[in-house]
C-alpha cells in the first residue's frame, strides 16, 4: 500500500497559505473581543449569584393572602394581625 499524496499535499498547502499577519489579526480580533466581555461578566455575576435570594422577594411580594386586617373605627385604631409584614401608608 502507498501513502495517499493528498493527506500530504493538502497538510503542506495549509502551511502554505499560514502567514504571520494573519495570525497576529485573528489574535487581536479576539483579545478584543474577550476586553469587551470581562467587564460585562463582572457586572452581571452578583445578579447571577443573588438570582435565588430575588425569586424568594418576589414570590413574597406577590403573595396573595392577606396577614393585615385594616379596621378604620371612629376613633382612628388600626387593627393588625401580623406584625412582619410591611405596611404601606399611602
Amino acid at each position: 500500500m502507498y501513502p495517499n499524496p493528498s493527506i500530504g499535499s493538502s497538510g503542506l498547502s495549509f502551511l502554505k497559505n499560514l502567514n504571520i499577519s494573519g495570525i497576529l489579526d485573528g489574535t487581536q480580533k479576539t483579545l478584543g473581543v474577550i476586553n469587551q466581555a470581562i467587564p460585562i461578566i463582572y457586572q452581571v455575576k452578583p445578579l447571577v449569584s443573588n438570582l435565588g435570594t430575588i425569586f424568594k422577594i418576589s414570590n413574597i411580594m406577590n403573595d396573595n393572602s392577606e396577614n393585615v386586617s385594616v379596621n378604620n373605627k371612629t376613633d382612628g385604631d388600626i387593627n393588625i394581625k401580623n406584625k412582619n409584614s410591611p405596611i404601606f401608608f399611602v
